[in-house]
């Protein structure tokens, strides 16, 4: 979802909650009777402003953004389009306020088909937030007019993507597996991962199907459930999402994507086969409801190189981000 305040538009942003004590608005991904529903981890979890982006198209030559980060120490990147324009290390609570200069006239020595291959047009300014909540403070052009960025300047298709901290990843939003995907598929995604608390609440659910302004979703769940639910529980949970999901939504690609490999992988133990029994509960709900835009992804498909993992071997590490998001955007090139 992306809302339009001051001419901004707020990608991945469903909710701008006033902050009374200091001033501002955060940026929250999930409306607040949701994350209000989750369990204790989720109901922070949710509140962090990863993939959240600050969106316009300014004819100013310097611009001033301030912004924040309240909690802890993070990281803001900035891109125009698809490039890499700066990174800005942000001091917990502290409002920053970011001097940006547009970028030398390099840009016009290049053809502009050759700058569009992101998908996003090169005059956007994109403010990128990472795996901390975000707190937008004001913006100054002085005097230039700003405007939201048009349907020509960005993406044409959008894409939901729920899943666990997998999905949720890095600190850097733009490495995580989805958005490299996203990026070879030249599709804008909104990223819902809840690290440690993708649990398949009937409210997330709800939120989810009753949201138009998406055009294909990607679940990636299972691996936050296995620890604390059992078979029949976790089959109810699932069966709910797509049931819901596919009737609200019955004409638009829907990527259901079994465990990745992990640690528990090779343990041999209880953890193994109940990651072995979810993927076949995913596997029979795909061949229950026999619903041609509903695609099975195996986990192991995309996940392939376990060397690709941090060391705690559950979560991928940059490289394994990279590869992930080849291999996915190679599989939905072949259903879409």
């Amino acid at each position: 979802m992306s809302l339009i305040k001051d001419h901004i538009q707020f990608h991945n942003v469903t909710e701008l909650e006033t902050c009374s004590e200091s001033g501002g608005y955060y940026l929250r991904r999930y409306p607040k009777e949701v994350r209000h529903a989750l369990g204790d981890r989720g109901r922070f979890i949710s509140e962090e402003a990863t993939g959240c982006e600050l969106r316009f198209v300014t004819k100013a030559k310097h611009v001033r953004i301030t912004l924040c980060i309240p909690e802890c120490d993070g990281i803001i990147r900035v891109y125009k389009g698809g490039l890499f324009h700066s990174e800005h290390r942000m001091q917990a609570g502290v409002n920053r306020t970011l001097h940006l200069d547009e970028p030398v006239e390099r840009f016009n020595l290049v053809s502009r088909e050759q700058l569009l291959l992101s998908g996003f047009a090169p005059e956007v300014w994109r403010i990128c937030f990472g795996r901390t909540t975000g707190k937008f403070m004001s913006l100054n052009t002085f005097g230039h007019p700003i405007r939201p960025p048009s349907s020509e300047e960005i993406p044409k298709l959008r894409w939901l993507a729920y899943g666990s901290s997998i999905t949720h990843g890095l600190d850097n939003s733009q490495l995580t597996y989805i958005h490299q995907a996203a990026r070879q598929l030249k599709v804008d995604v909104m990223n819902l991962g809840l690290s440690g608390s993708c649990m398949c609440e009937s409210e997330v659910v709800d939120f989810i199907a009753a949201r138009d302004d998406w055009d294909m979703a990607s679940f990636e769940v299972g691996v936050n459930m296995r620890d604390s639910i059992q078979e029949g529980h976790f089959q109810a949970k699932t069966a709910y999402l797509l049931e819901r999901v596919i009737d609200r939504h019955p004409n638009k690609h829907l990527f259901l994507i079994t465990i990745y490999p992990n640690f528990a992988t090779y343990a041999n133990n209880e953890t193994t086969l109940r990651d072995q029994r979810f993927n076949e509960i995913l596997r029979n709900h795909t061949a229950r409801m026999n619903h041609s835009l509903l695609h099975l992804i195996e986990g192991d498909r995309i996940m392939q190189d376990m060397s690709g993992l941090s060391c705690d071997l559950i979560h991928p590490g940059e490289y394994g981000n990279i590869r992930m998001g080849e291999q996915l955007a190679n599989a939905m090139k072949q259903r879409l």
